[in-house]
């Protein structure tokens, strides 16, 4: 035991009073730390000469530019996008479909209505109710629907004006008369003199017989109906 403590304290006098390096250091370390160093002086003029010539602007790096699909790479056209045929066919029929809903929409809003399709938009239609608006509409009077009301009323006078007035009508949808509502019986009487019209002597008859009728005041029955009516209506058929 006494031995042991003996070694014990020659141990601790050792580490207390010899020094003992940490880390060894070894060959290449202890020549590095030994090595002078030499100071060695700069020559800003022969630096400066070498600088001249060099440039130290950085370099611009060109921006890449993105092509279009839509574009050709060889020379530079625009290439149209492709249509596709069914699609494109596809539409043209819903086109067509609905531009003739449109239109049957349109008939039958003109038929309902009471309105001529395809007429001339400067001639308003009129309630043609009475014989004076026949005269003063006569191209767009219904004269024999006027005449077959007379002929029932056994309203005969009427009839025979009624007559002369679709034998007027008729000459001027022939372009034979010019039709004006204020012109006289001469005018068109002269009118078919000057064309030299075959029908002029048979128009000059009808004419003198309706004067006649109209605006005498004698009786005018049935039977004197019957015998000059056959002249108005061979006129009109020669006509037509």
């Amino acid at each position: 035991m006494n031995l042991n403590i003996k070694y014990l304290c020659l141990i601790a006098f050792f580490l207390l009073f010899v020094k003992v390096p940490a880390f060894a250091d070894n060959d290449e370390t202890l020549a590095y730390k030994n090595e002078s160093l030499e100071l060695k002086t700069f020559d800003k003029s022969q630096w400066r000469s070498l600088s001249e010539n060099m440039s130290f602007t950085q370099k611009v790096k060109p921006k890449k530019i993105k092509k279009d699909k839509g574009q050709n790479s060889s020379n530079n056209t625009i290439v149209p996008p492709e249509i596709n045929p069914v699609s494109f066919m596809t539409f043209a029929r819903f086109v067509l479909v609905f531009l003739a809903v449109l239109l049957l929409a349109f008939v039958i809003f003109k038929t309902v209505a009471g309105d001529a399709i395809l007429v001339n938009n400067q001639v308003q239609r009129k309630n043609i109710s009475s014989i004076r608006d026949v005269e003063t509409n006569l191209q767009e009077a219904d004269v024999d629907g006027f005449l077959q009301k007379s002929l029932t009323d056994e309203d005969y006078r009427l009839s025979i004006r009624l007559y002369y007035l679709s034998i007027i009508k008729e000459l001027s949808l022939k372009n034979v008369i010019n039709w004006k509502k204020d012109k006289t019986n001469g005018h068109y009487l002269r009118e078919m003199r000057d064309g030299k019209h075959p029908l002029l002597k048979e128009f000059r008859n009808v004419t003198r017989i309706f004067e006649y009728v109209w605006y005498s005041n004698t009786a005018f029955d049935k039977g004197q109906f019957l015998e000059v009516s056959v002249d108005f209506k061979n006129l009109l058929t020669a006509i037509k």
